[in-house]
């Protein structure tokens, strides 16, 4: 029997933009994961709890959708969207990570 796989088809990549007074600021943007490999984003993170995050299922074989999994057991633990929360029977309330990517 397979493992069960963590498997989030929204992140946030980072972007930029250009600030008031000149100059460029880095902001997040909500994207599908399929949409930013197309635009070549490289910096990601989960939309819910700001964890670090890993590419998956980047091979463009026919429905095989590109993917993030959270890098951290204790992200995914606290995270609306991890695998690890969606298990948990002890009530727990969905959080943000101990350690956000900025």
């Amino acid at each position: 029997m397979a493992a069960e796989r963590e498997k989030i088809y929204e992140c946030e990549v980072k972007r930029r933009r250009v600030k008031a007074g000149g100059g460029y600021e880095p902001f997040w943007k909500v994207k599908p994961v399929a949409d930013a490999l197309v635009d070549a984003d490289t910096e990601f993170r989960c939309k819910d709890c700001h964890g670090a995050v890993k590419l998956l299922g980047k091979t463009n074989k026919p429905g095989s959708p590109a993917y993030v999994e959270h890098k951290l057991p204790e992200d995914s633990a606290v995270c609306a969207n991890g695998l690890l929360f969606r298990k948990a029977t002890d009530g727990r309330e969905p959080g943000v990570s101990a350690h956000p990517v900025e």
